[in-house]
């Protein structure tokens, strides 16, 4: 009678631990999907980052060829009415940029 009752222990020990086995296995499957969905998140992050990198590159350079175009124009503005002018004393004064260079601020 004793040993059947070990026998009885023992087998609920054994069923225990494979109870336990099943559950950390059904747990790690688990955890195996959520690093994958987790990869898959990553990668398209990664992706949408890169997008907007060179998104961004592209409205800097559109920005600043705008920027170039502007200075061009006032250049050719100042060169057509004579860069320099005078004021009601007679001094000179010389036009400048209404941008005071700010276009090298938005390279890079």
């Amino acid at each position: 009678m004793e040993q059947n009752a070990e026998l009885l222990r023992l087998e609920e020990l054994v069923d225990q631990v494979l109870n336990k086995y099943n559950q950390l296995k059904s747990d790690y499957q688990a955890l195996e999907e959520m690093l994958q969905e987790r990869d898959m998140e990553c990668a398209e992050l990664k992706g949408t980052i890169e997008n907007l990198s060179d998104e961004r590159a592209a409205v800097s350079s559109r920005v600043s060829g705008l920027l170039d175009r502007i200075t061009q124009w006032e250049d050719e503005q100042g060169s057509d009415s004579g860069k320099n002018n005078e004021d009601d004393d007679g001094r000179v004064e010389n036009q400048g940029s209404s941008f005071n260079n700010e276009h090298e601020e938005y390279q890079g």
